[in-house]
C-alpha cells in the first residue's frame, strides 16, 4: 500500500513507519521539520513539509493521521490549549481538503491523538 502519514517522526508514528515499511509499503510522512524525520524514519521514506507537494493524480491508499504539538512540553494554559487543538483539527481539515482534491480517494483514513487507554467502559461517554 501506498500510505501518507502525519506525525510519522513521533514517538508512535516512527515506529508504525518501521513496521509498515517493513512490510513493503511505500510511506510518504508530512513533517514540519523535513530533515529532522529524515534520521528517524526508513531510508525509502518520502518526507513532505506541505500536502501541496502531493500531486492531485498521486495514489494514496491510506492516511494515518497522529500530527499535533507535544502534549507535554509546557503547562496547559489557555493559549496553550488553544495551539494544541489547532494542531490537530488544522491537519485533519488539510488531510479532508487532500483527499477531497485527489483524483483517487484514498480507502482509510484513521486518526488517533490520545496518550491514554481507558478500557472498555461499554457505551457509557468518557470525558
Amino acid at each position: 500500500m501506498k500510505v501518507l502519514i502525519t506525525g510519522g517522526s513521533g514517538f508512535i508514528g516512527a515506529e508504525l513507519c518501521r513496521r509498515l515499511a517493513g512490510h513493503g509499503h511505500a510511506l510518504t510522512v508530512l513533517s514540519r521539520s523535513p530533515a529532522r524525520a529524515r534520521a528517524k524514519l526508513p531510508e525509502d521514506t518520502r518526507v513532505v513539509a506541505s500536502l501541496d507537494e502531493i500531486g492531485d493524480d498521486e495514489v494514496i491508499d491510506g492516511i494515518v493521521n497522529l500530527a499535533g504539538e507535544n502534549l507535554f512540553t509546557r503547562r496547559w494554559s489557555e493559549s496553550r490549549k488553544r495551539t494544541l487543538m489547532a494542531s490537530r483539527l488544522d491537519t485533519t481539515r488539510e488531510l479532508v481538503a487532500l483527499c477531497r482534491r485527489l483524483d483517487t480517494t484514498p480507502s482509510v483514513m484513521v486518526s488517533g491523538s490520545a496518550v491514554g487507554f481507558y478500557g472498555d467502559a461499554g457505551d457509557a461517554e468518557l470525558t
